[in-house]
Formats: structure tokens, C-alpha cells, sequence
């Protein structure tokens, strides 16, 4: 199976490109050794010895316009049995879709831009000229319909895939020693918020309910800096997520637009609830009991849905024993791989 990846930079980073060293790790791990086409490499990566590096030199070409340039090579080098994956809406075979332009620039109520409208010009001809496209949601199959003009056939929804090695629940005991390690009262309700975006994560919002109510709530932002205020503390960048979200009781955010948000995943999977904004797509994955979401922007449906989580906290009834109860998919990175590769194959039956 001879699989090739485009990706726009080969390194650690945000979701599109851990997602590109997940599948890379997962190919490996079932013997398939993967090209990618990329116009950066990161040789200090361990997964850059499991791949054959494509390295494009578009240095001379503005960044903001490389990705039909990076097209045209790859198009240009494919071999006749190769199957092309792309993350990064540029020529493919298969184009895996996190997100797209159309759908975010309405989230936000903004106007397209000149540069908007060449991005957009670019998904339009990336998703048109793929033969198949894998949606990460059902909310964003249903605008690369409504928005794109994309036949539903065309596109297939598998949701992406969460190191299961590195969230996991612990016990009772062990998170009390991991509260007091990370400095954590007792009577505090703590709210984690991990976010590099703090705008599109809905910061703001979460920012004005926390800094005016009198309850025993704490903010607790992980990421990006943030000056603290009454009810919100700052913990910076950290490396370690797993034991945050194991100590939370509730991860929180409010997203003005979210294709998915592995955050979610991350969370339940580490034993901690979610309290998401109703738009974020990764709740369409959830058997969720505790039910604990609300309208972004609407302060009632905030104030209700805390005071809601408080009841399940004081009832020691917050916790999640066994996550898989919860989630309505599979997201284990072997069970991804095989999704992926169930499609890539069946793409070659189409195609005899």
C-alpha cells in the first residue's frame, strides 16, 4: 500500500499537524511506511524515521499563496500506484477535512477578504477534484454540503482518533495526591480551560461569568497567557494536560466554532466531564448522562448549566468511572487506521 501525506509543515504543533504524526505512528505501527510531501521537515521528530520525506522548496513563493504551488508538485511527482491523503486542501486522492474557511468565516460573522476568497477558491478545487472526502464530524460533512456544494456521497465521516496510552482514569486516591501536587484546594470547583485560541475558544464569555460570581468556582487556564482575575487562575504552557484533566472537575469551553475538539475526547477519557457549548462538534460523539452543555452567549444557559455541574460535584457524582460507556465511537488510533485504510482500499475497488 503505497500512501503519501501532504501536510503544509512536518512538525509538532496544533491539531491538524499532531493529527498528521498520529496516522504516521499508525501506519507504522501496521507496516506501512508512509511518503510526505511537505514544505518543512522537522528531521529531529522521532516519526521523521518513519516516513520518506517529499521536501517541496516553495521559499521563494508567499506563504500565504504556497498551497497551489505545492499542488502542482505534488500532482506532478505522483506515481501511478500512489494514493494521495491530504491535510492541508492542496491535490489528493482522499482529503482528510478538520475544518475549512466558509464555515469558520461564518461562525464569526466576518466578510471574506481578498485572501479569504483565494483560500476558499482553493478548498472549493481540493474538495471537487478528490474522489473521496473524510470528514472529522457530521457538522462538517453538513457544511462541505450546504457550503461547498459537495455530494454527500462523496464524503464519509470517521472521527479522529485520541492517544488512549495517555488519557486514562486513575483512582480515587491517586487524584487526591494529584490535587494537592498541583495545588488544588479541597473546596474548590475547578473549570480547566486549555486553549492557544483564546478568542475562538470563548475565553471572553467564560471570563465574564467567572470574575462576577460568588460561587466556589475556579478558571483554571492552561495555554496562552491570561492576566488573572477573581475566580481565574493562569498555569501557562504545560506538558502535562493528562494530569490537568485528571485533576479537573470539569473541562470547559465555549468555541465559536469547533469542527470537533479532541479536548472533549481527551477529558472524558481522563475520567473529567465536559461543560461545551452546544455548536462544538464532538458532542455528537457522546451517551452523555451528565448532559452538561449550553448556548454560547446566552448567560442563563451558562449560569444554569454551572450551578448544575456544582449539584453532581457536591454529590461526588461527577466523575467518569468508564468512559466507553460514554463515547458512541471508537477512538483508539488502531481502530482509526483501519477506518482509513477500509476507505483507501475501497477507493482502489471503485476505481478498477
Amino acid at each position: 500500500m503505497n500512501i503519501s501525506i501532504a501536510c503544509f509543515k512536518f512538525k509538532k504543533g496544533g491539531g491538524s499537524e499532531r493529527y498528521v504524526l498520529d496516522i504516521i505512528n499508525g501506519f507504522y505501527q501496521q507496516g506501512v511506511k508512509c511518503n510526505v510531501y511537505s514544505t518543512y521537515f522537522d528531521s529531529q521528530l522521532k516519526e521523521y524515521a518513519l516516513i520518506t520525506p517529499k521536501k517541496v522548496n516553495l521559499s521563494f513563493i508567499p506563504k500565504k499563496i504556497r498551497l497551489p504551488f505545492l499542488s502542482n508538485f505534488i500532482r506532478n511527482y505522483k506515481k501511478s500506484d500512489e494514493i494521495i491523503l491530504s491535510m492541508t486542501h492542496t491535490y489528493n486522492d482522499i482529503t482528510i477535512c478538520g475544518g475549512q474557511h466558509r464555515g469558520y468565516l461564518r461562525a464569526i460573522n466576518k466578510k471574506p477578504t481578498f485572501i479569504d476568497r483565494f483560500k476558499i477558491a482553493n478548498e472549493q478545487k481540493c474538495f471537487e477534484q478528490a474522489k473521496l472526502i473524510i470528514a472529522h464530524s457530521d457538522l462538517m460533512k453538513n457544511e462541505l454540503i450546504e457550503l461547498y456544494h459537495i455530494d454527500h456521497k462523496k464524503i464519509k465521516v470517521i472521527y479522529p482518533p485520541v492517544d488512549t496510552e495517555k488519557f486514562y482514569t486513575i483512582s480515587n486516591s491517586e487524584r487526591d495526591n494529584l490535587r494537592k501536587k498541583l495545588g488544588f484546594s479541597e473546596n474548590e470547583i475547578i473549570y480547566l480551560f486549555p486553549s492557544t485560541g483564546h478568542y475562538r475558544k470563548g475565553f471572553q464569555e467564560l471570563k465574564q461569568f467567572f470574575e462576577r460570581t460568588n460561587l466556589p468556582v475556579k478558571l483554571v487556564v492552561v495555554g496562552s497567557p491570561i492576566e488573572e482575575t477573581k475566580n481565574i487562575c493562569y498555569l501557562g504552557y504545560r506538558n502535562d494536560i493528562p494530569e490537568l484533566y485528571r485533576a479537573a472537575d470539569f473541562t470547559i469551553m465555549a468555541s465559536i466554532y469547533e469542527p470537533f475538539g479532541l479536548v472533549g475526547i481527551e477529558s472524558i477519557l481522563s475520567g473529567t466531564p465536559i461543560i461545551f457549548s452546544k455548536n462544538m462538534a464532538c458532542l455528537e460523539t457522546l451517551n452523555d448522562d451528565l448532559n452538561l452543555s449550553f448556548i454560547r452567549n446566552d448567560k442563563f444557559s451558562l449560569e444554569n448549566v454551572i450551578a448544575q455541574s456544582i449539584k453532581y460535584k457536591e454529590s461526588n457524582k461527577h466523575r467518569i468511572l468508564d468512559p466507553y460507556k460514554i463515547l458512541n465511537y471508537n477512538p483508539t488510533l488502531t481502530n482509526h487506521i483501519h477506518k482509513l485504510k477500509e476507505s483507501i482500499i475501497s477507493l482502489g475497488n471503485n476505481n478498477e
